[in-house]
C-alpha cells in the first residue's frame, strides 16, 4: 500500500557527508530526500523496514500466518538459524557467554534448558524450521534415573529479544517415521503440558540463575498461562489465545511415563512489533563542531481490522530518540581476561581475536574475551530522550563524532510510527575549547570541592570561565550567556582578573533566568574571566549551562560551556550545584509586600506583591487567585507554566472586571499541578479604603 508523506524538515545550506569539513552551518541527514539512506547510516537495527515508503524507516509489519520464531527462508540446511528479525539464535542463558560470542541480550534470540544462570539447551533443533526430525526425545524414568530429578520433567524457554504480538503457539512431533524402538513418532507426541510466557524482561529471565532468585528451585511458570494440559491427545498442539505483546514463550513437558518427541515450535501472530531499535554507526564530522538544533518527521498510523492503514495522530506510538558525541570512532570498550581473572582493556583487533567463552569453562579464564562496554572516556553517555523536534542537541559541543540511537515503541500490535527523516545541525567551534567551573564567592577556594547551597537561600556564586582559542581560522566569540535558576542577578565580571566596566568593556542583558554578556569586539585569543551573580537554588540538583557566539557571523551556531578546570585555585571543576536541604515541599509560604491593600491611588499600599518559590518542579501549571471568605473566587491574577524558581505576581484590589471590591477579608490562593497532584498555598489580605 502506498502511503504519501510529506517531509517538514530545516532547510539547510549544504548536505554533510561523512568526513566533510564543515565551514558553515550545515545539517548531517538520515533518510528523507536526498539525506544518507538508513541502511548506510545504521551500526545495528531491529525490527524494522525501510522498503515500504522511500527515505523512510517503520516497524517491520507481522502477517497472519508467518511463524514469528525464525526467518521465513533458511537458504540450506546448514546455515545458521535466524530469527524473524534476521538475528542469530544462541542456545545460552547466561549473559557473559552470549556477550563473548559477540552477540547481545535483546537483540540476538536466546533458547535454553531449565533455569540455572549458565543453562543452554543442546541445539537449536526446536526453532531450526526442521520438522522431520525429533529436537527432543525424553523419558521421565530415564531423565529420573540419569539426573537423579524426582520429578523428570524439562521445560525450555525462548526469548525472541523483541516483543511481538501473538496469538497462537504450535509444537509437535515429527508427522512421519518410526524410532528406533520401532514406534511411530507422530504418535510420541506430549500428553501432559503447560505453556506460559510474559512480556516482562525480569531480571531472572535475563542475567540471574532462577533456582535462587525467584525462591525456590525448579520449574516455574512465567506470568500468563497459555495453556495447561494432563490428558492431551493430539500430536500437533496448536493452541490460541489472545493477542498480546510477548517476549518470553516456556514450555514443560514430561510429566508422563512414556517416552516423548517435540520436533518444532511456531507462534502466530499479526500485527507490529512493540519495539524496534536503530542505533546508527559514529558519524564523522571530519573537525570538532558545535550541535544545534534536532529535528524530525514521524507520523503515526494505525491498520484496521480490514488490513486498511490509515494515518492517526492519536496512535500510543512514541518515537525515543537519543544521542551522544565522542572524540574517536570507537565508542565501544573491549576487554579480555588477564592472568588474574580481571578485565583488562584491549583494543577492538585483540578482543575478536581472543577465543571465546564456551559452556565448558568458568569465567575469568586469561585470554578469552571478558565483556564489552560504553567508552565513557572518549564519548558522552546517552541523552535523555528528546521530548520534541526542534530541540537543542543534547551532546557536547566539541566533538568530532555523533551517534544516535531511537526505538518507535507502540502500546497497540496494530498501532505504528513512520519516521522519514532526521536532522542533526553543526557548524565549526567558535573557539578550541570553552570550559567553566562554579564556586561559591568568599569560600575558600582550594577547598571547594562539590558546590553544595542550602536550598532557596539567596547565594553568591562565581562562575570562572576560560577559553582556548586554538586554530586561528575559528572565527571567535563576542558573546556569553548563562541560563541560571529564576531570579538570578548579575553582580559584576572580571576579565584576566580586571575588573571590567558596564556599557564601555560589555553590555549587559538580564531577563527571569537568563543573563547574557556582549562585547564590543570580537574575542580571538585565550580569555578568563569571572561571572559573579545572586541567585537562590530551588530544586535537589542543578546544572548552570551557558555557551558562547557570535553575533557577526549569522551561520554558525552558538558553542556550549563544558564543564572543566577553568581557574587553577578552584576545585570544583563542574557546573552543577546541589541543595543540601531538600525538606521543603514543591511549594512554600506566600509571602506579601504588605498584609492590607487601600486601593485609593495615593501610591501608599495600592498593591500587594505576591512572592512564592517553586522547588523541584521540572514543568508544572501553577494559579494565583483571589478568593473572598465565601469561597467564590473575584479574581484570576496568573495562570503559566513554570518549572523551579522565585515567582511573583500583583493584586490591586480589583475583581475580574477591574472594579475594586468590598473592604474586607480575602484569601490569595497559589495553586501549582505536578505530577505527584495539585499543591495549595494560602495567604489572607485584608482591603480597606
Amino acid at each position: 500500500m502506498t502511503r504519501t508523506i510529506t517531509t517538514v524538515i530545516a532547510t539547510v545550506a549544504v548536505q554533510l557527508l561523512p568526513g566533510q569539513a564543515i565551514a558553515q552551518a550545515t545539517s548531517w541527514v538520515v533518510g528523507g530526500q536526498g539525506g544518507e539512506p538508513w541502511a548506510n547510516a545504521v551500526q545495528q537495527w531491529i525490527a524494522l523496514d525501510d522498503s515500504v515508503q522511500p527515505g523512510s524507516v517503520q516497524p517491520l509489519q507481522l502477517k497472519k500466518g508467518v511463524n514469528l520464531i525464525r526467518e521465513p527462508v533458511r537458504t540450506s540446511p546448514t546455515s545458521r538459524q535466524l530469527s524473524r528479525f534476521g538475528y542469530r539464535w544462541t542456545i545460552h542463558k547466561g549473559p557473559r557467554q552470549i556477550e563473548a560470542d559477540t552477540l547481545q541480550v535483546g537483540w540476538h534470540p536466546r533458547l535454553w534448558d531449565n533455569g540455572e544462570v549458565n543453562a543452554r539447551a543442546n541445539n537449536l533443533s526446536l526453532v531450526d524450521g526442521d520438522e522431520l526430525t525429533a529436537a527432543i526425545t525424553h523419558n521421565r524414568s530415564d531423565a529420573q534415573e540419569r539426573k537423579g530429578d524426582p520429578s523428570g520433567l524439562i521445560f525450555y524457554t525462548i526469548d525472541l529479544a523483541v516483543p511481538v504480538p501473538i496469538d497462537s503457539i504450535v509444537f509437535f512431533p515429527p508427522q512421519s517415521g518410526i524410532n528406533s524402538e520401532n514406534q511411530r513418532q507422530r504418535e510420541l507426541f506430549p500428553s501432559s503440558f503447560e505453556v506460559s510466557r510474559t512480556n516482562m524482561p525480569v531480571e531472572w529471565l535475563i542475567f540471574e540463575d532462577e533456582t535462587t532468585s525467584v525462591g525456590s528451585a525448579g520449574y516455574h511458570a512465567l506470568d500468563d498461562i497459555v495453556a495447561t494440559a494432563f490428558a492431551n491427545n493430539k500430536s500437533i498442539v496448536s493452541l490460541s489465545t489472545d493477542l498480546a505483546f510477548t517476549r518470553f514463550l516456556r514450555f514443560r513437558w514430561g510429566q508422563e511415563l512414556r517416552t516423548i518427541l517435540v520436533a518444532e515450535i511456531k507462534a502466530f501472530g499479526r500485527g507490529y512489533p512493540q519495539e524496534a531499535r536503530y542505533v546508527s554507526a559514529p558519524h564523522f564530522f571530519g573537525t570538532p563542531v558545535s550541535l544545534g538544533r534536532v529535528d524530525w518527521s514521524f507520523t503515526r498510523y494505525r491498520e484496521a481490522p480490514s488490513g486498511e492503514i490509515f494515518e492517526d495522530p492519536d496512535a500510543p506510538v512514541e518515537l525515543v530518540l537519543r544521542t551522544r558525541a565522542g572524540s574517536d570512532e570507537y565508542p565501544t570498550d573491549y576487554f579480555i581476561f588477564d592472568d588474574l581473572g580481571r578485565s583488562l582493556l584491549v583494543d577492538k583487533t585483540t578482543y575478536f581475536r581472543a577465543p571465546r567463552v564456551d559452556g565448558r569453562f568458568s569465567e575469568g579464564v586469561p585470554g578469552f574475551r571478558a565483556r564489552r562496554a560504553d567508552d565513557i572516556t572518549n564519548w558522552n553517555n546517552w541523552s535523555v530522550p528528546y521530548e520534541r523536534s526542534g530541540a537543542e542537541n543534547r551532546s557536547s559541543d566539541g566533538s568530532k563524532y555523533l551517534q544516535f540511537s531511537f526505538e518507535i515503541v507502540t502500546e497497540d500490535p496494530m498501532t505504528f510510527g513512520v519516521l522519514d527523516s532526521l536532522s542533526f545541525e553543526v557548524s565549526p567551534l567558535l573557539a578550541d575549547s570553552a570550559i567553566a567551573e562554579v564556586s561559591l564567592d568568599g569560600v575558600p577556594l582550594s577547598s571547594q570541592g562539590e558546590v553544595e547551597v542550602p536550598m532557596g537561600v539567596d547565594t553568591l556564586f562565581a562562575y570562572d570561565l576560560r577559553t582556548v582559542a586554538g586554530d586561528t581560522a575559528l572565527s571567535g566569540y563576542d558573546g556569553v550567556e548563562l541560563s541560571l535558576p529564576a531570579g538570578a542577578r548579575f553582580v559584576d565580571l572580571e576579565i584576566e582578573g580586571v575588573a571590567a566596566t558596564e556599557g564601555t568593556d560589555f553590555e549587559l542583558t538580564q531577563e527571569t533566568n537568563r543573563i547574557a554578556l556582549t562585547f564590543p569586539a570580537v574575542i580571538q585569543q585565550d580569555r578568563a574571566m569571572r561571572i559573579r551573580f545572586r541567585s537562590a537554588i530551588f530544586q535537589a540538583s542543578q546544572f548552570l549551562e551557558g555557551r558562547i557566539s557570535n553575533s557577526g557571523v549569522g551561520d554558525q551556531l552558538p558553542q556550549s560551556i563544558e564543564a572543566g578546570d577553568a581557574r587553577d585555585d578552584v576545585n570544583s571543576n563542574g557546573v552543577q550545584v546541589i541543595a543540601s536541604d531538600t525538606r521543603f515541599g514543591v511549594l512554600r509560604d506566600i509571602r506579601l509586600s504588605t498584609p492590607v491593600v487601600t486601593p485609593n491611588d495615593d501610591d501608599i499600599n495600592d498593591d500587594t506583591r505576591i512572592l512564592f518559590d517553586l522547588f523541584g518542579v521540572q514543568d508544572g501549571v501553577f494559579r494565583v487567585e483571589v478568593f473572598d471568605l465565601a469561597g467564590r473566587r473575584v479574581r484570576n491574577i496568573l495562570a503559566d507554566r513554570a518549572s523551579s524558581g522565585a515567582f511573583g505576581a500583583v493584586w490591586d484590589g480589583t475583581d475580574d472586571d477591574r472594579q475594586v471590591v468590598a473592604p474586607g477579608m480575602y484569601l490569595i490562593r497559589v495553586e501549582i499541578d505536578v505530577d505527584e497532584g495539585t499543591v495549595t498555598r494560602v495567604e489572607p489580605v485584608a482591603v480597606a479604603y
